[in-house]
């Protein structure tokens, strides 16, 4: 399966020199709007996992996840191993929130629009601007990242609505194979990452990645979202 998606903006930190070109600083002042977001202590949520191999019927396994957003910790009940619970700070495929979470958005808040530096030395080594697309009849700029090293794990693209919020972002990411028969891990497929607004929240929708050569694809699609400021009762200790 996927190891920990998370969306890769979650993981960027500001390097040392403000952002000077036009589409580095859409994506920096992108990430900086999601850190200054309130976020939520806790989240309640469900994956419904599908992968599919050279055409036959896809396997089908359900995720509920409890997730504190200070540290990323996770309380997660696979059905996929017996719906046995287990505490985790590796999610599949990653985080449910969008941009820096937790501690990592200390980096981005308060620091005022001259003082937000740039991502590229971290997401990539170009940024270009698309131009405008629609998503969900939404207009949004379309960013493009052309990573330091092809192959490398990263940041693709972006689209950033004209509020300011991230609405789709692609990344590419190693596969686990290890859950997979006859499928080998180290192999990169790109990972489009749908997000959508609950109750004030960005949120990931869905995440969705395919292989032609291997004739594999799969998606997750998550839902019931539910926020809380406390701990859900039989979650996690007080």
């Amino acid at each position: 399966m996927l190891g920990a998606v998370a969306i890769l903006l979650a993981t960027l930190a500001p390097a040392c020199s403000k952002a000077d070109d036009a589409c580095w600083r859409a994506l920096d002042t992108a990430i900086a709007h999601r850190a200054a977001a309130v976020e939520p202590a806790f989240l309640q949520y469900t994956v419904r996992r599908s992968v599919s191999e050279r055409g036959g019927l896809p396997l089908v396994t359900q995720q509920q996840v409890t997730y504190r957003t200070a540290d990323g910790a996770a309380r997660v009940v696979d059905s996929l191993y017996g719906n046995a619970v287990r505490y985790t700070y590796q999610l599949e495929p990653g985080s449910p929130l969008v941009g820096p979470s937790g501690e990592q958005r200390d980096g981005w808040i308060d620091s005022g629009g001259e003082a937000i530096a740039t991502v590229h030395a971290h997401a990539g080594k170009a940024c270009d601007d698309l131009g405008n697309e629609t998503i969900d009849g939404r207009a949004t700029d379309h960013l493009r990242i052309t990573p330091h090293r092809a192959g490398a794990p990263g940041i693709r693209d972006v689209w950033v609505g004209s509020d300011g919020e991230i609405r789709r972002a692609v990344v590419a990411q190693v596969l686990d194979g290890s859950a997979l028969a006859g499928v080998r891990g180290g192999i990169l497929v790109d990972c489009t990452i749908e997000v959508r607004d609950v109750a004030g929240h960005a949120v990931v929708a869905t995440v969705r990645f395919e292989d032609r050569s291997l004739q594999l694809d799969g998606s997750y699609a998550f839902g019931d979202y539910a926020f809380f400021e406390a701990a859900p009762s039989g979650t996690f200790p007080p």
